[in-house]
């Protein structure tokens, strides 16, 4: 039997989905002596697994609406708005889960293991921002087409977007892979993260402007993802004022589960 573009593009999302759960299981399974001994010795440990975990239901339930969207519409294309923003969705729900692993596990760790972990959660974030990065580029080359007639062509516009989301992740890994100590990771992932999210605010604001992506409620969408990339310069204060504690990991948590129940807001449109 010869599988639809659309049945394809669904076994697809279904194979990358259970390999993921394979994937994170597989991690927890490895380090499932050390998650024990967290909840046995680390004061909170419940509290900080209850609130990831409604984080990630959030995100899931984000993740369900924004994929069923895009089956429900009559043709899918990879650089559909709700494959895109869902494909960012996906992923950050992955790295939760890894988020959580190592809220329960880092303080078992060497610095070696923690500077390889750090490194391997921040391919994750990469991959995050990159979806986001992508669907930009939309709105940006959209400004351009006038001075740029070549941009006008929506196959040499994709191939263009393509090229470049490819050229910024290679540079971002390699500036990963090189970092000698998790130290050196520290500094480098606000250098990565916050112009992206910058960016994508930004993004969001133009196309609210422009009033482009009008399946979705870019205005909304730019004052959360602003409110987003605030709560990653929140997370280092919290971290220095509270410490690597269960409290820290908490405050921090429920402060992007507002935000995210807020991006929800802005996705949800009839």
């Amino acid at each position: 039997m010869v599988l639809s573009k659309k049945g394809r593009y669904k076994l697809a999302l279904f194979i990358s989905i259970v390999l993921a759960i394979i994937g994170v299981g597989a991690l927890f399974g490895f380090n499932w002596s050390l998650i024990i001994q967290a909840f046995q010795d680390y004061e909170g440990a419940f509290e900080v697994l209850l609130v990831i975990s409604i984080r990630i239901l959030i995100l899931s339930i984000t993740l369900i609406y924004l994929f069923h969207k895009w089956f429900k519409q009559e043709a899918q294309y990879l650089s559909d708005i709700p494959f895109l923003l869902g494909m960012f969705f996906l992923i950050l729900i992955f790295g939760k889960a890894v988020d959580l692993l190592w809220d329960l596990t880092f303080f078992t760790f060497s610095d070696d293991i923690v500077t390889l972990f750090l490194k391997f959660r921040f391919f994750i974030i990469i991959l995050e921002v990159a979806p986001l990065i992508y669907l930009g580029m939309e709105i940006i080359f959209f400004r351009l087409e006038d001075r740029f007639n070549k941009l006008k062509d929506k196959a040499y516009m994709n191939r263009l977007r393509k090229v470049l989301i490819s050229v910024i992740i290679l540079i971002e890994s390699f500036v990963i892979v090189i970092s000698p100590h998790f130290t050196i990771l520290g500094i480098i992932l606000p250098i990565i993260l916050i112009p992206s999210l910058l960016g994508i605010v930004y993004i969001f604001y133009m196309a609210y402007s422009l009033n482009r992506l009008t399946i979705v409620k870019p205005g909304i969408l730019t004052i959360s993802f602003f409110l987003y990339m605030l709560s990653n310069v929140f997370r280092p204060v919290m971290q220095n004022l509270l410490g690597e504690t269960a409290s820290y990991i908490i405050v921090v948590e429920l402060v992007d589960i507002i935000i995210f129940l807020i991006v929800f807001f802005g996705l949800y449109k009839k």
